[in-house]
């Protein structure tokens, strides 16, 4: 007799309380999740439960299914003390392949996790469980509790860290590393959300605070401080490494050669490839994960035989690896050191009590016995009528979406009567209970809005935050309602169920909008923009704003005189013979002829670091400004031509009346929800504001810059979708006909079960095609159009034209681009780029044009597993034949041409099945754009290219990348080529290829451990980022404008524009000048306090450009947090650039500082009045006064005592406070 799924739970959580072997038919899917919720969660028990998977993916998905009914949100998850998910390496020790950094982390964190006994529930997959890791004991031992109060050196906390494998840094962003800056350690231990920031006194840990990596600012105080190691290679054995190689090595007949390198890289540290294979020597014997869970622990699993013959298929690879190993010379320990051998696997896996199938399969009894597990039925639906008939609706065009779940809803409990002839008793007359699950609340409310609209009965919206006590999920089923209840509810369900029994229909939304691609949201991170100098070396190019292109030179400490005037718009002379020398931080900078600028660090925001389109080196100017001005004075005039022309079609789009589309409608809301992914936060305010656009009279002309992948085809989606369901026509312009293949199969896609009409236009289309095209487009029967400039064409006439989509205008030529003018004043116009521009370029384009920036990267574009490997036939192999497995494509990334051929050949010969293409930009234009058509289409497997992977292209099969010789690239080109893969479902690997790791250089390793360590990338890829970004200004602006770029650089540039826009606008352009300070107190950042150069250069920049003084104390603020205790000078410091920035603002031209005397220089276009400025001895009793001759105003400051001379700028600071507030009440009072 089968229960029904409500009241299943009860005996199968007695069945695993006890051991009772049972079978459970039928508990799969989302019920699965909620089965495992309550039994996580069960009263009568303290043991908790694993759950043993097929693969992480199932894994993860459990968890997910988990966690919805536990109410653990998604956010949590990865840090819940409730629901442990164990993760794979899934890479195999034998396969000269690093395993992903990460992934060892977060699975060392789980066993420290199970060590504190935390976790409820634990999920790994059946990889996980039978890759053998450190022995429990052995593991305790390389943990440490870090506490306040606790007696640790610091130097001692630093060297636990690094023998545990954790990086050090300059900065901390990522699980894995640590920093130290004078007595304080930045480290972030995986097992952590956020970083931890330690503070000592003496040997004494006193403070440790949790703080955020992206501000690098303080969360919150914590008393203890978990650490563990992050890596497996760690002795926890006390027997002789060096002996243990060579014993291995003797074994297996390696050549002494590699067992005495092997031995040498041990004993230096020094990282190397086969390292992981060498694991089990570190310690007495690996043991299996299962080792690590408390006594008593709870077992469930699904497909024990089914599980058994994965285990098999998955140990025989393993053998098979390790004997391909031996075969190399490799030194590599046994498969039965590493992993859990055959019976044993079996034992485990047939020992669970509890375990779960889908089918009833017959098991004659042998000779009379009974059967090994009783049997538990549950009776559960599966929706798959609901979801056949919501496929239908999605496929059928005008359909409406969501009408088979409205109609499903409103027949429940009908059909029952139905049949019994209205004969049902009233108590099976029960209303039902009913819950559709949406990702996040935005979906939510999107579907619970689209719904009221059908008049569904008992709707409701619950929040996620009613589920945090798993209140809503507890009480489940009809039988207790007294009428019909509806609930949609945020969270991730991977599928839903239905039991007639309990009344109870659960639905998750990739059943109703078909699958949903899950993302997590990620926090916008503060970039390090072109502005920061953090990763300026000595002899890169800087710009400064009177003198131009200069040759940074470094930072320096001078004991300068400074006596009054003695300082001048050229920065200082170190060889002036004057008296009372003052101690401060210098930058210096090298122009033509030698000739070098000493600028004070209080004036740095006065130089720019220099990046242009070009790579090539700038010309030095000569100092003194001269020959700077003049190529600026001729940039000027050119930006100012360039600005006039498109605030021309600016001012002409304004004064133009457009169509102002109606609202958007429910067929736009079912349109928004066929979208199988999440919104970024950025995407959202991009899609705003284009639909707001739409909505306006004016025509729109919006740019939307973002890279691929992040989510700008979807904007220009949903933009066509509201303009061709208003009767209007759209038409997508893209510059190559392999985007235009590749947008018009995404647009086809996604309106197919709406009433439009698609069609391309393209030099690939047949002659009869491309004339029905035309013909249907000039009568109306194509709503949406793809196609290259060939819609340009004299011949294309539209009826009614009402959008234009224009994807990387910069890539058409100058006609085209006269023609988008034209257009830009008569309909609305939405341009797509992939090219990356710089924050103050769009800041400088708002003024002509709407931008719109999606900067947010989806999660799943990081969650590429990025592998370093030696060159190997081994690697190539596996890596090819697996991706082809799963029918997806390879891309394999050579540094330059030359022998791009044999690369070609290499992978012929290895993979002969692999159809394999060779693409680079020495090609004709058409036959690289048939290449890259033909890989497009899947008609290659394999394409080996240089980096001219096209930057637009948007390959969802193209899930594996090899990356030859990779430690010739640089970082952002790294980054921006692993980014072109990943974009599927499917799980994606990078595969940096190297020589070999002892041989790189420092800069090299770095680079390439950092692409392969960080999850999300700092500012150092932000730095490197920018040659890009600035290269795709260039781009945008057009060649002329890229040629003004290179010669004085992009900051000045950028500026000028500015300047340009506002004049033309009529807008008031305020050029503040700095204030020359002349203070007779040391101030400066001590190169003890603050040790990183780029650190204190970027500190140096945020200090002296703040814009008033509450930003100089945020930025002390944080100072104190990250570095501690101020020193005097840096104390004096931040005081002299407060009063700095009320100079600024009173527009004096130099504040000078000497004994107990303020004198401030006020220029021409002070604020403050001559008659408040006459008034001032009254009005201060005599503190303050105007100084004869009317120059100048002086103060009279207490003397300082000692070194200290804190008071008297606080003074300094209140006096020059007071004087701007006298200024602003006298304006007021004018007014």
């Amino acid at each position: 007799m089968a229960h029904q799924a409500l009241e299943a739970i009860a005996p199968i959580l007695s069945a695993l309380r006890s051991g009772r072997r049972t079978r459970v038919l039928g508990a799969d899917g989302g019920y699965r999740g909620l089965l495992l919720a309550r039994a996580m969660a069960d009263p009568d028990t303290t043991a908790p439960l694993c759950y043993l998977a097929a693969d992480d993916a199932s894994a993860r998905a459990v968890a997910a299914d988990v966690g919805f009914f536990a109410g653990v949100s998604p956010g949590e998850q990865d840090h819940s003390s409730r629901i442990l998910l164990i993760p794979e390496i899934d890479v195999s020790p034998y396969g000269d392949v690093s395993p992903d950094p990460r992934a060892v982390g977060s699975r060392l964190a789980a066993l420290e996790r199970l060590r504190a006994g935390e976790a409820e529930l634990i999920v790994t997959s059946l990889r996980s469980m039978l890759r053998m890791t450190i022995p429990a004991e052995g593991f305790a031992s390389l943990c440490q509790q870090w506490q306040t109060e606790g007696e640790l050196g610091r130097e001692e906390a630093a060297a636990f860290l690094l023998a545990a494998g954790y990086e050090r840094v300059d900065v901390v962003g990522d699980p894995g590393s640590f920093a130290i800056r004078g007595g304080i350690l930045d480290v972030w231990v995986p097992i952590e959300r956020f970083p931890a920031r330690l503070e000592w006194w003496g040997d004494e840990i006193e403070r440790i605070r949790m703080f955020d990596p992206d501000t690098q600012r303080s969360l919150r105080e914590v008393r203890a401080l978990r650490v563990h190691p992050v890596r497996e290679t760690i002795a926890t054995s006390d027997r002789d490494l060096r002996l243990a190689v060579l014993e291995l090595g003797d074994s297996i007949e390696v050549p002494s050669s590699k067992t005495r390198q092997v031995i040498d890289n041990l004993g230096s540290g020094v990282d190397f490839f086969g390292i992981d294979a060498l694991t089990p020597i570190f310690h007495d014997q690996l043991v299996p994960l299962w080792e690590h869970l408390p006594a008593g622990t709870r077992w469930y699993l699904d497909e024990p035989e089914a599980l058994i013959g994965l285990g098999e298929r998955m140990l025989d690879e393993i053998d098979f690896e390790h004997r391909r190993a031996l075969e190399a010379k490799h030194l590599v320990a046994a498969p039965s050191q590493f992993f859990v051998e055959r019976e044993r696997m079996r034992a485990r896996i047939r020992e669970t009590a509890v375990v779960s199938q889908r089918l009833d399969l017959y098991e004659p009894e042998a000779s009379g016995k009974a059967p090994d597990r009783k049997l538990l039925r549950v009776d559960l639906g599966h929706n798959l009528e609901l979801e056949t008939k919501l496929e239908a609706a999605r496929g059928q065009k005008g359909g409406e979406l969501l009408r088979p779940v409205v109609e499903h809803i409103r027949a429940l409990g009908i059909h029952e009567d139905a049949v019994l002839g209205g004969q049902l008793d009233p108590a099976d007359r029960d209303p039902w209970d009913v819950i559709l699950v949406a990702p996040n609340l935005t979906h939510a409310e999107r579907l619970t809005a689209m719904l009221r609209s059908y008049g569904v009965p008992g709707l409701s919206l619950d929040k996620p935050e009613a589920t945090s006590d798993r209140g809503p999920l507890q009480q489940l089923g009809g039988h207790a309602l007294t009428q019909p209840r509806v609930r949609v509810l945020p969270g991730r369900l991977s599928k839903g169920f239905t039991s007639v029994g309990d009344r109870l229909l659960i639905v998750s939304e990739s059943e109703i909008f078909g699958s949903v691609a899950r993302r997590k949201q990620q926090r916008r991170k503060r970039g390090a923009g072109l502005a920061s100098l953090t990763q300026l070396n000595v002899g890169d190019y800087v710009v400064h704003l009177l003198h131009g292109v200069g040759r940074y030179m470094g930072l320096t400490q001078l004991a300068m005189p400074m006596p009054s005037g003695a300082s001048g718009p050229t920065g200082l002379d170190p060889r002036a013979k004057l008296a009372k020398p003052i101690t401060g931080d210098f930058v210096i900078v090298e122009y033509a002829g030698k000739d070098k600028l000493y600028l004070p660090v209080h004036r740095i925001g006065e130089i720019d670091r220099f990046v242009a389109a070009d790579a090539k080196p700038p010309k030095l100017d000569k100092m003194g400004g001269q020959s700077f001005e003049k190529k600026a004075s001729k940039i000027r005039a050119d930006v100012r031509q360039m600005a006039e022309e498109l605030l021309q079609i600016y001012a002409q789009r304004e004064a133009l009346t457009g169509h102002a589309f109606p609202a958007s409608d429910e067929m736009y809301e079912e349109f928004e929800q066929t979208f199988p992914f999440e919104e970024t936060a950025d995407q959202a305010d991009a899609i705003d504001n284009v639909q707001r656009d739409l909505s306006k009279p004016q025509p729109m002309d919006r740019l939307v810059c973002g890279d691929v992948g992040f989510g700008k085809t979807e904007v220009a989606l949903r933009a066509a979708f509201r303009v061709a369901a208003a009767g209007k026509q759209v038409a997508v312009l893209a510059p190559t006909t392999v985007l235009v293949q590749q947008h018009f199969l995404t647009f086809s896609e996604r309106m197919e079960s709406f009433p439009m009409r698609v069609g391309v236009l393209n030099r690939f289309a047949t002659a009869a095609d491309r004339k029905d095209t035309i013909k249907a487009l000039r009568s109306g029967e194509i709503d949406v159009v793809v196609g290259t400039h060939r819609l340009l064409g004299r011949d294309v006439r539209f009826k009614d034209l009402g959008l234009v989509v224009i994807d990387e205008e910069q890539r058409f030529g100058v006609k085209q681009k006269e023609r988008f003018k034209q257009l830009k004043t008569s309909v609305d116009v939405l341009t797509l780029t992939a090219t990356p521009i710089p924050r103050t370029l769009h800041m400088s384009l708002l003024g002509l044009r709407e931008v719109s920036m999606i900067n947010t990267a989806p999660s799943d574009r990081l969650a590429v597993r990025t592998y370093l490997t030696r060159h190997s036939d081994v690697v190539l192999d596996e890596g090819i034949r697996r991706e082809l497995a799963r029918g997806g494509q390879i891309f394999y990334v050579v540094p330059r041409i030359m022998g791009i051929e044999e690369h070609a050949v290499r992978i012929r010969e290895l993979c002969p099945e692999a159809r394999v293409l060779v693409a680079h930009g020495q090609m004709p234009p058409e036959m690289l754009e048939q290449t890259m058509l033909d890989f497009v289409e899947h008609r290659a497997d394999v394409l080996i290219s240089t980096t001219i992977i096209e930057s637009g292209l948007d390959i969802p099969r193209a899930n594996t990348m090899f990356v030859a010789n990779a430690d010739q690239f640089g970082l952002a080109q790294l980054y921006q080529l692993r980014g072109r893969i990943g974009r599927s479902k499917l799980r994606a690997y990078c595969y940096l290829m190297v020589s070999s790791l002892e041989r790189l250089s420092d800069d090299a390793r770095r680079r390439l451990e950092a692409i392969q360590r960080h999850s999300e990338l700092g500012s150092g890829f932000n730095v490197a980022s920018q040659d890009l970004e600035i290269r795709g200004a260039g781009d945008l602006l057009g060649r002329r404008q890229s040629g003004s770029i290179q010669a004085i650089g992009f900051e000045a540039y950028a500026r000028i524009l500015g300047e340009a826009v506002a004049e033309l606008r009529g807008d008031p352009i305020s050029y503040e000048t700095d204030p020359e300070l002349v203070f007779d107190v040391p101030a400066f950042l001590p190169d003890t306090y603050v040790e990183d150069v780029g650190q204190r250069l970027d500190f140096y920049r945020r200090l002296s450009t703040a814009r008033d003084a509450d930003e100089v104390r945020e930025v002390m603020e944080e100072l104190h947090d990250r570095y501690g205790e101020l020193p005097v000078e840096a104390t004096h410091f931040g005081l002299m650039m407060a009063c700095k920035s009320y100079g600024r603002r009173l527009r004096a031209m130099s504040l000078e500082l000497g004994g107990m005397r303020l004198s401030i220089r006020l220029g021409p276009e002070t604020p403050l009045a001559t008659a408040v400025a006459l008034g001032l001895a009254d009005a201060t009793d005599g503190r303050v006064r105007l100084a004869s001759g009317g120059e100048r105003i002086i103060a009279t400051i207490p003397n300082r005592t000692g070194k200290d001379c804190s008071r008297q700028l606080e003074v300094c600071e209140n006096v020059l406070s007071e004087l701007l507030t006298f200024a602003r009440l006298d304006a007021a009072i004018a007014g």
